[in-house]
């Protein structure tokens, strides 16, 4: 099984095939996230996104004002952040490195750091998710704060469902898509998810790729926990009827 690093350094080239149109979606993703914090008081500043893949979160929020850090361990995700960004003229500072280790790794204190996409859920034991909030927390200045979104586990836990179904974009001879299968352990404390990515590059002919990792199911009060246990304050979870994100948000002052 892949680790985190190796999973999304073999994804990179293909995540837009995730979304219908990934630029398209990353600016709805920079503009919820942008308004969740305006309402508190946080419209500019400096800003860490942690995790940020191929650059889905960091590069809006850069084009809404903000000062944009973006690391994540996969060099190859960053590398194809660099890419997007400077193909649409987007200032966005970018690292590789592991979010246990980005103290040493950044400059200065943020207003604001973000962790979406569930990225979190990849640090597998609570000493690991430990060492990555403590570490997350000494990038914030006094009071900064926290958004980090993940699944819902707390329901996922309960009905364990087998995966998410395929979704296929665009029109016929230049489709797009994916899937995932996943697979529990039997105290659902960890689930497996195979990702299946494929284009049709001729009318009916198809390329495939899957690849799979590792996730712990973490729920709400056991992040609760950690949270506290690394130093953070007044935490909000926003649920998506509330915040209008797709997944559950928690936010936390450092």
């Amino acid at each position: 099984m892949a680790t985190p690093e190796q999973f999304y350094d073999a994804l990179a080239s293909e995540y837009h095939l995730l979304f219908g149109d990934w630029w398209s979606a990353a600016q709805w993703h920079g503009r919820v996230i942008a308004g969740i914090l305006a309402r508190r008081g946080i419209s500019e500043g400096r800003l860490l996104d942690c995790t940020c893949g191929i650059g889905t979160q960091a590069l809006p929020l850069a084009t809404l004002g903000y000062g944009v850090t973006a690391t994540d361990v996969s060099k190859a995700a960053v590398d194809r952040a660099r890419v997007e960004a400077s193909g649409r003229g987007i200032d966005v500072d970018f690292r590789a490195c592991d979010v246990r280790e980005i103290r040493d790794h950044v400059e200065g204190t943020f207003d604001v750091v973000i962790s979406c996409d569930n990225a979190l859920p990849h640090l597998l034991t609570d000493d690991h998710l430990q060492s990555a909030l403590r570490s997350v927390r000494a990038c914030l200045r006094p009071a900064g704060l926290l958004l980090v979104s993940l699944r819902d586990y707390d329901a996922l836990r309960i009905t364990r469902p087998d995966g998410v179904p395929i979704s296929v974009h665009g029109e016929v001879g230049q489709r797009h898509g994916s899937g995932q299968s996943w697979r529990w352990s039997a105290d659902a404390e960890y689930v497996d998810i195979e990702l299946f990515t494929f284009t049709e590059i001729a009318a009916g002919s198809w390329r495939a790729r899957s690849g799979t990792t590792r996730y712990r199911a973490l729920l709400r009060a056991k992040l609760e926990s950690l949270l506290t246990s690394a130093g953070f304050t007044a935490l909000e979870w926003l649920i998506p009827d509330v915040s209008g994100y797709y997944q559950p948000i928690v936010l936390a002052k450092a």
